[in-house]
């Protein structure tokens, strides 16, 4: 898993802001670039490091940055075709991640992606608890969400507080949404 969550990060900041500023991150925090996703043990810590220095670098909160890396997962097309299957409509997809840990397990047993609890509090309201996720998995859920209300072309009001998201719909309309088919021809790799 931590692999995963590296190798996500390494490509977020390679994509939006090139090799050289990852490079120089990579220096501050002092790994090794080219062992980041490979490592055979790679250690949370060593990704904090990298997140921090990143924020420092880029001078934005790490909260902002990490939201930031939700909205490039999503955008990713092979996980924005998984996501797209989860509602006919941006209030079917988030009442969705409640399934989403076990969706996860069917698929990847070894993947341990942490249960997500969805509310409905009222039409269009949600309220997402993110106490059981691991620390900032919240911000990058919040950039997700954000990421996926466009792609459905929903307007969607989202709020992150200690302890969870508050999620409303203001329009389910609000612009065109992607395209969205069932064929699909896939690129050789993410990220080449």
């Amino acid at each position: 898993m931590q692999s995963l969550i590296n190798r996500a990060l390494e490509g977020f900041l390679r994509d939006s802001y090139g090799d050289e500023i990852w490079g120089d991150i990579a220096l501050k925090a002092a790994i090794d670039p080219l062992a980041f996703i490979s490592s055979n043990r790679p250690r949370s810590r060593e990704t904090r490091r990298v997140a921090q220095c990143a924020s420092r670098r880029l001078h934005k909160p790490l909260s902002e940055l990490l939201e930031d890396l939700g909205g490039w997962l999503v955008r990713l097309e092979p996980i924005r075709r998984l996501l797209r299957f989860s509602g006919s409509d941006y209030g079917e997809f988030v009442l969705s991640l409640n399934e989403l840990h076990g969706r996860a397990k069917m698929i990847l047993p070894a993947l341990n992606i942490p249960a997500i609890r969805v509310l409905r509090q009222g039409h269009g309201w949600y309220r997402i608890d993110t106490e059981s996720l691991p620390a900032g998995w919240g911000h990058v859920l919040s950039g997700a969400l954000r990421g996926m209300a466009d792609d459905y072309g929903a307007l969607a009001l989202i709020g992150h507080e200690a302890g969870g998201i508050d999620l409303r719909i203001a329009l389910i309309d609000h612009g065109s949404n992607r395209p969205f088919h069932l064929s699909y021809a896939w690129p050789r790799a993410i990220g080449t």
